[in-house]
């Protein structure tokens, strides 16, 4: 483990001369957690469990033939001949042998375990490879680490690539279907508080919670519970950040939302100027983007409705 520690220092020594004209991007995902909630590996771990069992059962079977041989040998040991205990003792060891050889082929480095658990599990890694390649290959990770292996002791949340791999994996087994009683699901961003007076004065909490009331004012709508949103984004290390459209699209699939809120806000003495935009979760899209000011904190509400009702309309219909 500590050998392992010290290369990944030395690599990232060295890669910090290497790239350090352009941003060096790593990350970590926790394999077997991922295999854990993977929907895809369910059966696999289940078979694997039944042929531990069975293992289990026979190690079981054959270290009870060892014992009950050796204790049947202490116990008569003084009333045997000389040929008897030899013919006794040989049975004792030849059982031992029996289980331990059993015990090696099973359970030793290589063993039928072994072998069966990469059977079953080889191509649930393959399919977790390939999540993380994509997610590399579309945000420029420049390096993911295997966190079940590589003994790290502290990252920053951020960091922290599995539930997105896991999400991006359950995603085959969760399909994309109408809300129950043709109701549209919307999620709510946080808005960015672009500038200190802002984030200080709360503005983009406010703007949310009135674009949240509006929404959810209207006809066939179901919103998602801010706090499951935060949740959701913190697990992706988005806590704090201001959301753009792809984290925001990603966030809205993890949710099952139809549609996500996003935007940010900025305030020049009582001045706010706010901009919120609407995509289209399961096209991928985003429908519409619109700006708003309010001169006075007093306005915001009624220039938030503004906004949103151009949103909506982008959708057609809620």
């Amino acid at each position: 483990m500590r050998a392992v520690r010290l290369a990944f220092i030395m690599f990232l020594a060295a890669a910090g001369t290497l790239f350090a004209a352009k941003e060096f991007r790593v990350g970590f995902v926790g394999y077997d957690q991922v295999i854990a909630k993977y929907e895809g590996a369910v059966e696999a771990k289940q078979e694997m469990d039944t042929v531990r069992l069975n293992y289990e059962a026979k190690a079981e079977s054959l270290r009870s033939d060892y014992e009950r041989a050796k204790d049947e040998y202490e116990s008569q040991q003084l009333t045997l001949s000389e040929e008897g205990k030899r013919a006794k003792n040989a049975e004792v060891d030849q059982r031992k042998r029996r289980y331990d050889g059993y015990v090696a082929d099973v359970y030793g480095k290589g063993g039928l375990i072994d072998q069966r658990y990469k059977e079953l599990i080889a191509p649930i890694v393959a399919k977790i490879d390939s999540a993380v390649a994509r997610l590399s290959a579309d945000e420029g990770f420049a390096l993911i680490l295997d966190a079940s292996k590589s003994g790290i002791v502290y990252a920053d949340a951020g960091l922290d690539l599995t539930q997105r791999v896991i999400d991006d994996l359950n995603r085959e087994f969760g399909p994309i279907a109408p809300t129950v009683s043709g109701k549209k699901v919307y999620a709510l961003m946080p808005v960015y508080n672009s500038n200190d007076l802002a984030a200080q004065d709360f503005v983009g909490r406010d703007i949310r919670d009135f674009v949240y009331g509006l929404v959810k004012a209207q006809p066939n709508v179901d919103m998602i519970a801010n706090s499951k949103v935060d949740q959701q984004l913190q697990s992706y290390g988005l806590q704090g950040q201001q959301i753009v459209i792809d984290k925001a699209l990603d966030a809205g699939r993890s949710l099952d939302a139809d549609y996500v809120v996003f935007g940010s806000a900025t305030k020049q003495d009582r001045r706010i100027l706010f901009e919120l935009s609407i995509a289209d979760v399961r096209l991928g899209t985003l429908l519409k983007t619109e700006k708003g000011v309010a001169d006075r904190p007093e306005d915001l509400p009624q220039q938030v409705g503004t906004v949103v009702r151009v949103l909506l309309a982008a959708v057609g219909r809620p």
